[in-house]
């Protein structure tokens, strides 16, 4: 399955790729994971009497980085963390020092790899 679209932050669609099938799911039933799904993301369904009951992720996924603050400059010395956004919207924290612009994360931790 692939993950298309998000319609009035209300239903998602998920486009089933063998078939052309298109299921429809409420977003409030996958909200612990709707900050990790990203427009063409390959994603496992379970369906049960033709109706989606959970999406299971890959256990990591890209995302770029589209806006951060800089580190401090008194914090380099040690290893931190700093806020970021990622292109889906989520704010998640990445170490001080660096600037990647393409972070891997682990969904099972919500981790950077």
């Amino acid at each position: 399955m692939q993950f298309i679209s998000t319609i009035q932050e209300i239903l998602t669609h998920l486009w089933k790729n063998d078939t052309g099938e298109i299921h429809e799911l409420d977003k409030e039933k996958i909200d612990d994971i709707t900050g990790y799904l990203k427009d063409n993301l390959d994603v496992f369904i379970q369906i049960y009497k033709g109706n989606v009951i959970n999406v299971i992720l890959p256990s990591t996924i890209s995302y770029e980085i589209i806006e951060t603050v800089p580190g401090i400059k008194g914090n380099r010395a040690q290893s931190g963390t700093k806020p970021a956004t990622i292109e889906t919207g989520m704010e998640i924290q990445v170490p001080l020092q660096g600037s990647r612009d393409i972070v891997t994360l682990n969904t099972l931790t919500g981790g950077i790899n």
